[in-house]
């Protein structure tokens, strides 16, 4: 049951990952986007504040339990703690105490997950099923695509989940990633219950992303093959390269066209890239919510969320 509006706010604790740390506007997003009926809102601050990593968001306390239940395969945060007065929690119970606001509160693990369990499913540690040169398919093991400018496909699990989770609908439906590549944001929305359609322009790839996705499609995501307003979600990451960025933009005008009222689409571009796509995403009709840098280990890029109003 969501709670009334005038019920008392709790707070939760997010933990970055150690890859992450300086993103706290992209992880504070990511939580409010898969709580946002619940009442979610980013925290101007909380406990904690002098540890390094650590963000906030709030929610009405009564949405805690409803809550706890989606906190899990987060991108940019290996753990959520639930901030809880001390009367609210088992006398012999052995949560961390904090002091905040004047008083002791308890501070209560609801999500937790492990780098190095994260890390397993990342692109160098699983196969992908490629079409090679002389026609033969195989399972290449770690694979991270090819060495020209536009053939680096290899997503990290943590900017994938991200991405998946900022345009999180609890009703899903069908989401696309027009540059599926390896398949990392193919992978993520399927565990979280979207029924995945991945494309990309590439051939050689279509035998591993149909063995990933519900359906793939063959084509160049600046001709969308889809119809108006068809498509419940998007979520992406596209060729960083300079040369890339007229495909780029006019695929982001597809996007627009392509994805439904009400609908989200979510993008990591470079940092290079990102007044075009912003410009584009206007011109399409899609508002902006999320708009951050990320600093991803040396390459500089933007996270942009737009919902799909008109």
């Amino acid at each position: 049951m969501v709670a009334r509006q005038h019920d008392a706010e709790a707070t939760l604790v997010l933990r970055l990952r150690r890859s992450r740390h300086r993103a706290r506007e992209a992880a504070v997003a990511e939580v409010v986007a898969l709580l946002r009926d619940l009442g979610a809102h980013p925290a101007p601050g909380g406990p904690l504040s002098e540890v390094a990593g650590v963000a906030w968001v709030a929610l009405p306390a009564g949405n805690l339990r409803a809550a706890g239940q989606r906190l899990r395969r987060l991108g940019y945060s290996s753990a959520v703690d639930f901030v809880r007065p001390l009367e609210s929690v088992p006398a012999d119970s052995e949560h961390p105490i904090v002091r905040w606001k004047r008083a002791d509160f308890a501070l209560v693990r609801a999500y937790e997950e492990a780098d190095e369990h994260l890390r397993a499913g990342a692109p160098d540690r699983r196969t992908f099923l490629l079409e090679c040169g002389d026609g033969v398919v195989r399972p290449i093991a770690g694979y991270r695509g090819g060495r020209g400018p536009l053939e680096h496909r290899a997503l990290p699990v943590e900017d994938a989940r991200l991405l998946v989770n900022l345009v999180a609908d609890p009703e899903r439906g069908s989401l696309l990633d027009p540059f599926a590549g390896a398949g990392g944001v193919v992978i993520e929305a399927r565990l979280a219950g979207w029924a995945v359609v991945s494309m990309d322009r590439d051939p050689a790839l279509r035998h591993g992303l149909r063995e990933l996705s519900d359906l793939h499609v063959l084509a160049d995501a600046t001709d969308l093959p889809f119809a108006n307003a068809s498509v419940g979600a998007v979520a992406t990451e596209p060729p960083h390269h300079p040369i890339a960025l007229p495909a780029v933009t006019a695929a982001i005008a597809e996007i627009g066209r392509v994805l439904a009222v009400g609908g989200r689409a979510a993008v990591l571009v470079a940092s290079h890239q990102a007044d075009a796509v912003r410009r584009a995403a206007g011109e399409a009709g899609m508002a902006l919510e999320l708009d951050t840098p990320i600093d991803r280990k040396g390459t500089d890029v933007s996270c942009l969320c737009w919902l799909r109003t008109r």
